[in-house]
This record gives structure tokens, C-alpha cells and sequence, in this order.
């Protein structure tokens, strides 16, 4: 042992070069061997090129493969490949923003859709051309369009009514901009009652909120849907807004366009009304618009007659139409009805006057009542039976005195005049003032002392 140790030392003195070249390092700050971070210790727990762990590293460039694992934070492990692909970016599959043509790309991101994730397609001021690929709009899943401009020949023709990829299946005129979603319900299996929904959005019972600064009123909505028609129109520029544009294709099963349940599952206890449809607004004061509360109105696609069978059916309502007047000076109508020429059929106005072909019924210099009947009955009242009792028609004065009346048995009375079918009368007999009647002998007429003068039919040539 001595004598390699001899020979050890004799090497090193006998290699001053080589000494010299092999400096002893210098770690500032000094680090020791021993302890939780000293040198052993580190070297101990080196990350390793195919196993280890590295605590928050930073890592600058380089290449992941997908094959890495990612544990989330319910504890479930997936490849990291899997979860980048539940958000399916078209780029990731070759697309590029501009002219080129993405029709591959997309086709493939589509196809890895097949699990319904979005296909997402990121904003470019340039858009993005697809013109391989075929489509027909009824693609399941969602298009995150996020308001990119897209163009190309394979999404058919939008302003022609076949548009395909970004257009509505059910309206291929119209252009998707930053969503589209088709969904399959029918493709669920149901049970014997109830039925799929593609897409349900609920809130909770609504409740006092004792954190609200007014404790005595929380008002809520689940869905809210806005939008502003902006400004810059005129009679040569036409801009239109809709909030909202629901479509039912009946192509053979019936079907509602909308529905809107309110189920009376308890009794109102705050006074309140509850409404079905409530159609309001407001507005600056004084500024009117052409505006129209509710229009129905339904026509073929080339303009042709094709009506609703009942424009509004009202069932099972105790009050079925109930109209008001805001004010006394309100003027208009509660009811118009046109004719193909635009010529008034039948209207009531808010002061509760009714003018109908035939009929008349309006205000100070107009007839009450005026009836043109051409070639027919102006009025017909038919008695029920022998036996009923009442009037045809009464007429009163301003205290309520009878002017004019004809009464189911025929008689009438006109002021200073009443002629009935009374038979048998005599001179002794009383009357009232005008009275006139007739038999087969004699015409009968009372005078002012409350008695008739009777006349025999034999004297009047």
C-alpha cells in the first residue's frame, strides 16, 4: 500500500503541466457536501433522461410528443395528446389563415370531431378558405367560428339558398358568424312519456334575497337576449334588426315553432298577474314609430296564397280578449279589418263607435245605425216561440221614456202613437193617449180624456 502510494505521489509531482490544468473549483456561495441542499443530496435526486421528477422547471424550446401524462384535479390521468384534442383547432390540422385552402384541414378536424367536441377556428382578419370538401349543414357538433369571414366553394351559396358549412340547414340563406351547433335528440332513446331535448337551460325557484339592497324584491330572468338596431337607414338604405329567428321546416309530422308553458302548480300570494306573453317596451316620450305589437301573417316561398288555417285561436280563457284605453282623450281603434284594397270592413274605435259593411254605428254626425243590404233583409229578429215575451226593439229618451218599441207580439209604439192588434175595444174602454187599433168592424183611436172614438170600418169609403 505504501508503495502506490509513492507512485501516486511521484506522478503528481512529476506532472507540473497537468496540475496546473486541473484547478480546484471555486462555488461562491460556498456549497457543502452534506445537508438537504448540499451537493450529495442534489446529485442523489438528478432528473434522469428516462425517469425522475422535475419540481417547477422552466423549460425553454423543444418538443413534447403528446405522450405525456397529465393528472387533473379530480384525480383522472389522460395522455396530454387526448386532452389538447377536446379542443379541436382547426390550425392544429393544417389550417392557415388567408387564400390558401383549408379544405383538408377541416375536413380532418372534423373528423376527429366525431365525438362532438367544437371544431374551434381561431380569428384571423384574413379568414379562411375551404374549397374541398363536401358538406350538407347537418354536420353534428358546434363550429366556434369566433367571427372569422369564411369563404370557399365548399360552403356552398349562402345568397342562393344552398349554403352548407356555416349556414343553417334549415335556412341556407342565412350565414353562421361566430356559433353554430346541430344537435340529434331524436337519435336518444326515450321512454313511453316525455321527450329529448338537445339543450335544456333551467334556474332555480326564484326567493327572497336578504343580501339585496332592497330585501323586499329580487327580479330574475334565465335567459336574457338583447341586441340594438343601430342607426344610418333611410328610404334607399334598408337595416334591419332581429333579436330572435325561430324556423319550423313541416316537411310531413306536425310541429310547434315555440311553446311556452305556465303551470298554476300553487296560488299567487304577492297580488300579482302572471303572464304568459308580455310584449312591452319603452322609449323617449314622443318618439312614434310604425311599429306592430304581434303580426301573423304566412304566404308560399314565392309570394303565393298559402294562409294559416286560424290566424289566433283563444281556448279555455275566462276573458278571451280584453282591450283598454289608457286615457279619455285616446284616440284610434280597438279593432280594424281591411279588404284586399285596403277599404275598411269593420272597425271599433276607442270611443266604442262599430262601423262594418252593412253596418254603422259612429259618432256625432253620423248615422247610429245604418244598414245597406243590397237585395236582402237589412234586419231580421225572429221570435222563439208563441209564448216569448220582450221586444224586437226599444228606443228611450234621455229620462229613460219609452219613444220607440216593437214588442214580440207585433206591436208598436212610437211617441204619440201606439198601434196594436188589440181586438173588441169599446167606446167605454180605457187607453192611453195615441193608442190606434184596428178589427174587422171598427178603428179605434184614443183621445187625451184616456177613451176611445170608435169609428165603423162601413163609413170609411
Amino acid at each position: 500500500m505504501m508503495t502506490r502510494y509513492i507512485l501516486a505521489l511521484a506522478l503528481f509531482v512529476g506532472a507540473p503541466g497537468l496540475a496546473s490544468a486541473q484547478s480546484v473549483p471555486t462555488l461562491s456561495p460556498p456549497v457543502t457536501l452534506s445537508g438537504p441542499t448540499g451537493m450529495k443530496s442534489a446529485l442523489a435526486t438528478k432528473a434522469d433522461v428516462s425517469n425522475g421528477t422535475l419540481k417547477s422547471p422552466t423549460i425553454t424550446g423543444g418538443t413534447l410528443d403528446g405522450a405525456q401524462s397529465i393528472t387533473t384535479t379530480s384525480g383522472i390521468t389522460q395522455p396530454l395528446a387526448s386532452l389538447l384534442g377536446q379542443q379541436i383547432n382547426v390550425v392544429n390540422y393544417g389550417a392557415v389563415a388567408g387564400g390558401t385552402d383549408s379544405g383538408t384541414a377541416v375536413k380532418n378536424a372534423l373528423s376527429t370531431a366525431a365525438n362532438r367536441f367544437p371544431v374551434y377556428f381561431p380569428y384571423s382578419a384574413y379568414g379562411y378558405t375551404i374549397n374541398s370538401g363536401a358538406y350538407t349543414g347537418k354536420e353534428i357538433g358546434t363550429w366556434l367560428l369566433n367571427g372569422n369571414r369564411i369563404t370557399g366553394n365548399a360552403i356552398g351559396v349562402p345568397s342562393a339558398g344552398t349554403g352548407t358549412l356555416i349556414s343553417p340547414y334549415t335556412n341556407p340563406y342565412l350565414i353562421a358568424t361566430d356559433r353554430k351547433s346541430v344537435y340529434d335528440p331524436a337519435a336518444i332513446p326515450q321512454p313511453n312519456t316525455g321527450a329529448t331535448v338537445a339543450e335544456s337551460i333551467e334556474c332555480l325557484p326564484n326567493r327572497a334575497n336578504g343580501q339585496n339592497a332592497n330585501v323586499t324584491r329580487n327580479w330574475i330572468a334565465c335567459r336574457y337576449v338583447g341586441a340594438d338596431t343601430g342607426s344610418g337607414g333611410t328610404t334607399s338604405i334598408d337595416i334591419s334588426t332581429e333579436v330572435e329567428n325561430w324556423v319550423l321546416n313541416v316537411s310531413g309530422n306536425h310541429g310547434l315553432a315555440f311553446e311556452i308553458d305556465t303551470n298554476f302548480n300553487a296560488a299567487v300570494t304577492d297580488g300579482q298577474w302572471t303572464t304568459g306573453l308580455f310584449l312591452t317596451g319603452g322609449g323617449a316620450a314622443g318618439t312614434n314609430v310604425n311599429s306592430v305589437a304581434l303580426s301573423i301573417m304566412h304566404a308560399a316561398y314565392d309570394g303565393s296564397w298559402l294562409p294559416w288555417t286560424t290566424g289566433l285561436s283563444i281556448r279555455e280563457a275566462t276573458n278571451q280578449i280584453q282591450q283598454y284605453k289608457a286615457s279619455a282623450g285616446e284616440a284610434g281603434f280597438f279593432q280594424q279589418a281591411f279588404d284586399q284594397s285596403g277599404n275598411t270592413l269593420w272597425q271599433v274605435d276607442k270611443n266604442g263607435y262599430a262601423k262594418a259593411v252593412g253596418f254603422v254605428s259612429m259618432a256625432t254626425g253620423n248615422p247610429a245605425f245604418s244598414a245597406h243590404a243590397a237585395n236582402a233583409d237589412d234586419f231580421v229578429a225572429t221570435r222563439a216561440s208563441a209564448t216569448d215575451t220582450g221586444f224586437f226593439f226599444r228606443g228611450y229618451d234621455e229620462s229613460g221614456n219609452t219613444l220607440a218599441s216593437l214588442d214580440k207580439r207585433g206591436s208598436a209604439t212610437v211617441a204619440g202613437l201606439i198601434n196594436t192588434n188589440h181586438t173588441g175595444e169599446s167606446a167605454s174602454s180605457t187607453c192611453t193617449v195615441g193608442e190606434m187599433h184596428a178589427d174587422d168592424l171598427n178603428i179605434y183611436v184614443c183621445t187625451s180624456a184616456g177613451t176611445y172614438k170608435v169609428a165603423a170600418l162601413t163609413a170609411i169609403k
